[in-house]
């Protein structure tokens, strides 16, 4: 393999993966995964990122109880052999040693997983019922991977701002949205929900001042669209790659200037100057009140 020179170095080629998903189905997942490995792999692209739950599906109900998996499943083998090459962050239903069941994007690199992120904010609301049926994650931290520290949001984590604050502050240089974005019917070119996941896209990039790349599936499931749409955007808010179309799978590249996105933090230095005593302070008083009720 030849050496990559200082610049090149700097790099960094990232696909995204917009695929759609049945769910249940996880030997037509796989081979959904797989074309759009060879799609990104045709780019040179080197991290492919997939969907929420992109292995599963979403929409799962009681079945996620024998389509969650252990780290070692079998059933990762195809993807685990093709991160060899490529590294691979992918979603599925992660069944806990501990009891219960994670929303978890696993990150594959080199053969191996090298890091998991799991789902911060189950919402329960609307058409939403993650409550029932996944345990939260209990931590947040960027994924090691060699060509750099990738902070991870899985759909509901991204509207919580706080989440990529802290990714940031624990030294994310890129950060990844991954979602299953539903989103209304008619009436516009774009769909309303995903102009609402543009803006937090944006608004997160410029914010945080770090590269956001945004996969979000596409197509049907159980009468719901998902709106598709994935993009990434720079720490100043321009568009890397995408967006892709609103409903029909694609694979997106895009190119990331890690040495820029460290010189426009330096000239815009906004992460650092994240007042956190405050937040301590407002976590303090909230214990207090729990404390008096």
């Amino acid at each position: 393999m030849t050496a990559l020179s200082d610049s090149q170095r700097e790099r960094v080629t990232v696909a995204l993966a917009q695929i759609a998903t049945c769910p249940g189905q996880l030997t037509h997942n796989l081979q959904a995964h797989l074309w759009a490995l060879e799609q990104a792999r045709k780019a040179k692209a080197e991290l492919v990122i997939f969907p929420e739950l992109s292995l599963s599906g979403y929409l799962l109900g009681h079945g996620v109880l024998e389509l969650a998996m252990d780290l070692e499943d079998p059933r990762l083998g195809p993807l685990r052999e093709a991160s060899r090459d490529t590294a691979i962050l992918v979603g599925l239903p992660l069944r806990e040693a501990s009891g219960g069941i994670a929303n978890a994007a696993v990150l594959f690199h080199g053969g191996q997983v090298v890091g998991v992120h799991r789902k911060l904010y189950l919402p329960t609301y609307g058409m939403f019922d993650e409550g029932r049926y996944f345990v939260p994650g209990r931590s947040v931290a960027p994924l090691p991977w060699p060509r750099a520290h990738i902070g991870v949001l899985i759909c509901e984590d991204a509207w919580h701002p706080t989440t990529a604050s802290i990714l940031v502050q624990r030294g994310a240089e890129l950060l990844v949205m991954v979602a299953g974005g539903p989103s209304e019917i008619g009436g516009d070119d774009v769909p309303q929900g995903l102009k609402r996941w543009h803006w937090i896209v944006g608004a997160t990039a410029i914010t945080t001042v770090t590269p956001t790349f945004f996969a979000n599936r596409c197509g049907w499931e159980e009468g719901i669209l998902f709106s598709g749409g994935s993009w990434a955007v720079d720490g100043r808010g321009r568009t890397l790659g995408g967006p892709a179309p609103a409903c029909d799978p694609a694979v997106i590249v895009a190119e990331v200037d890690l040495a820029a996105a460290r010189r426009h933090r330096t000239l815009s230095p906004i992460p650092q100057a994240e007042r956190w005593e405050l937040w301590q302070a407002e976590v303090e008083r909230n214990r207090d009140e729990l404390t008096r009720s």
